[in-house]
């Protein structure tokens, strides 16, 4: 997939320059060339932009082009809150410092380099192809135990417990007893983590170490029943699906 490429310089023998390099180059797709910053940020409405070339001064242009009031494509830049990558290119080298403000792909001085040119590009594609960075955040579920709230996550629990008005939520550390009933946790949770083996008992499905026909031994060694209306539903779910050795 290449790059959809968008120049914005007011000087028309810059935008031809521009346009060459980036036709020239297998990883681009040349967009547009624009004079102005309307008509820059119209092509972006209409197409999706991965790289802006884009002069930063936008002076004086000549006729028939971008109006010397027109903002500057530094100003532009900063408007653009989820923009493409951007390269800035100028030929005043004092305006470096001002453009490393939001954070561009790089910065060209004019008259442009093509070897310079090329190693922008690269830089380029690196950022397009890493991924975004994220935050791993667990599963979690939040209950009311007494007067506090509070915050279990997925993998500390062995199992649930219905007992009376109670659920009995085992963790290697803590028993949680808040008022709640399992069916209305169980509707609630991530589906296919926890698995529902008997009408009082929800299992974390990594917390089980041996299944038989009447129960199954979770890693803590408690023993936990399986009722006949749910020991379908577990060979099915968890050990069927699950199980690597040959059949005989």
């Amino acid at each position: 997939m290449k790059i959809n490429t968008l120049i914005l310089d007011d000087e028309a023998t810059w935008r031809l320059t521009l346009s060459k390099m980036v036709e020239l180059h297998p990883a681009l797709q040349l967009v547009a060339a624009c004079s102005s910053v309307m008509e820059a940020y119209a092509l972006m409405m209409e197409h999706e932009i991965d790289l802006l070339i884009c002069d930063i001064e936008l002076g004086e242009a000549s006729p028939g082009e971008a109006s010397p009031g027109d903002i500057s494509g530094l100003g532009f830049v900063r408007t653009l809150q989820r923009g493409p990558q951007i390269i800035f290119v100028t030929a005043h080298r004092h305006y470096a410092f001002d453009c490393y403000e939001v954070s561009p792909t790089d910065f060209l001085l004019k008259p442009l380099d093509r070897e310079r040119f090329l190693r922008s590009i690269e830089k380029v594609k690196q950022r397009l192809v890493q991924a975004p960075e994220t935050v791993a955040i667990d599963p979690y579920f939040v209950v009311k135990e007494n007067t506090q709230f509070v915050q279990i996550a997925y993998h500390e629990v062995l199992y649930m417990k219905a007992q009376e008005h109670f659920l009995l939520i085992v963790t290697p550390e803590k028993t949680y007893m808040p008022t709640l009933a399992i069916t209305s946790i169980e509707q609630k949770l991530k589906s296919g983590i926890f698995l529902r083996v008997h009408r009082s008992y929800l299992v974390h499905r990594s917390a089980i170490r041996v299944i038989t026909k009447n129960d199954l031994t979770l890693v803590n060694g408690e023993v936990i029943p399986i009722g006949d209306q749910y020991r379908t539903q577990l060979n099915r779910k968890h050990i069927e699906l699950n199980n690597v050795g040959k059949q005989y």
